[in-house]
């Protein structure tokens, strides 16, 4: 019988140990979800325009701002560029558009000619790349980027853009 006790005493025992190490595990570990990577602002960047400038993103200060990260070879984003030139034209003083080309430099000039692309033009496949990675896109074109005046990231999307979309972004922001 003293056997039994003796386990009955370390299942007493272990049961408490196990009922304090979870109530201090409840008290001192957090409850909330990790903050995401993803960034929520207009992060600084600096990348090569397509006729050789290096352009920063310093100069969107006080801006509203779309980045719009693109390609020649993708079709949605073929189709969603004369939105782009459209809007850009329209409120050429408020609104900062800005093509950013995952792609070559000479059929990004062979485009925009073909297109008459009227806004900044920003070329760079690793770059590009990896400052879309930082809003938490691993690559999937097209993906825009819809920034404040302030600077604070408002709208996402993946895939092409429609008007109605520009409409009820920039009705929001400008």
């Amino acid at each position: 019988m003293v056997v039994s006790r003796r386990r009955l005493a370390w299942l007493v025992g272990g049961a408490a140990a196990a009922a304090v190490g979870f109530f201090a595990a409840g008290i001192f570990v957090s409850k909330t979800a990790p903050e995401s990577q993803t960034l929520k602002t207009l992060a600084p960047f600096s990348l090569s325009t397509s006729s050789g400038d290096t352009f920063s993103s310093d100069r969107l200060a006080g801006h509203a701002v779309l980045i719009n990260f693109w390609a020649t070879w993708c079709e949605p984003c073929r189709k969603e560029i004369p939105l782009l030139v459209a809007a850009q034209a329209l409120h050429r003083g408020s609104l900062a558009v800005v093509g950013v080309a995952v792609d070559e430099l000479d059929p990004v000039r062979r485009f925009e000619d073909e297109v008459g692309l009227n806004y900044t033009s920003l070329v760079g496949k690793t770059e590009a790349l990896a400052l879309m990675e930082r809003y938490g896109n691993s690559g999937q074109l097209p993906f825009t980027l819809v920034f404040d005046r302030q600077g604070r990231l408002r709208y996402t999307k993946t895939g092409e853009i429609r008007g109605s979309d520009l409409d009820q972004w920039l009705a929001d922001l400008l």
